[in-house]
């Protein structure tokens, strides 16, 4: 018997440093991942009408045209680390209203799933929004940037434990901030680069949080039969001070269905532990 509890023992230890190895290699692969695609981005847009449509987050410097109209639609899919998933269904409204000035509206409906708690099925926080293009990329300097102030109205649903148990659901508060937006063309690629800041007012149920700065990478490659490669790296300060801030990347693709149809699917993997495990989406673009 004491042979055996010693094997036993041996057996726990060798499972315990096997467990403690590949988590050290998951967290190294997703830092070294986040690396490489940090560089190429970078590179990309130092060296070198953009779309930056879904099923991208980043946003474009440009503007949709005066008195057109740009609606993104698509569903999507994320499980978090706890096992709790969500499921909603996004809307994005752009709309020109004169020369390098459009305003916008984001209205997501959430299917909150937690593996242990209340279900909630509710329209998210609406985003109000407006793109101000101050500098337009020329043959001398092709880079083009744009302000884009954004103000944050609340989910209506007022029930604060439901706010709460909802990551990334709603902190019942209106929040504001701005996002400074870079993009730079070139023969088969367009690079994006965002740079923003959010005001967070503290919520009723008493959690202290903190600003959010944020950040995001995008390249879009035009491949064949007008298909489009997209990637885009993403980093945010967590709101909560206490948790590991938000990285992920996502990889995707579109399709022309006709001039003014766009068909798209995205996949996203989280790169640290506070971010989702992964995102899923597909939607449509449509220009009017």
């Amino acid at each position: 018997m004491a042979g055996f509890r010693s094997n036993h023992n041996h057996s726990g230890v060798r499972s315990t440093i096997l467990s403690d190895l590949i988590k050290g290699g998951m967290k190294f692969n997703r830092n070294l991942i986040l690396i490489i695609f940090t560089c190429i981005l970078l590179n990309t847009i130092i060296s070198g009408q953009v779309s930056a449509h879904r099923p991208l987050t980043t946003q474009t410097a440009y503007p949709v045209d005066v008195h057109k109209i740009k609606l993104e639609s698509g569903i999507k899919y994320v499980n978090f680390p706890a096992d709790d998933e969500a499921y909603s269904l996004d809307v994005e409204l752009n709309y020109g209203v004169i020369n390098n000035l459009d305003i916008g509206v984001e209205v997501p409906y959430v299917f909150w799933r937690p593996e242990a708690g209340e279900k909630v099925d509710t329209i998210g926080d609406m985003i109000l929004k407006s793109r101000l293009l101050f500098l337009k990329g020329r043959e001398g300097n092709p880079l083009s940037l744009t302000i884009q102030p954004f103000y944050k109205v609340p989910s209506t649903e007022n029930d604060k434990s439901v706010l709460r148990s909802g990551p990334g659901l709603s902190t019942g508060e209106t929040d504001f901030g701005f996002l400074f937006i870079g993009t730079r063309e070139m023969d088969y690629i367009t690079a994006h680069m965002n740079l923003g800041y959010v005001f967070i007012n503290r919520p009723s149920f008493g959690s202290d949080y903190q600003n959010v700065f944020s950040f995001k990478l995008a390249m879009e490659y035009k491949a064949l039969n007008n298909i489009e490669l997209v990637g885009e790296l993403t980093g945010e300060k967590n709101k909560n001070a206490h948790d590991d801030d938000i990285f992920s990347i996502l990889l995707g693709t579109r399709f022309p269905l006709t001039d003014d149809i766009l068909i798209d699917a995205g996949f996203n993997v989280g790169l640290s532990d506070s971010s989702p495990d992964y995102v899923a989406t597909m939607g449509l673009t449509m220009g009017f």
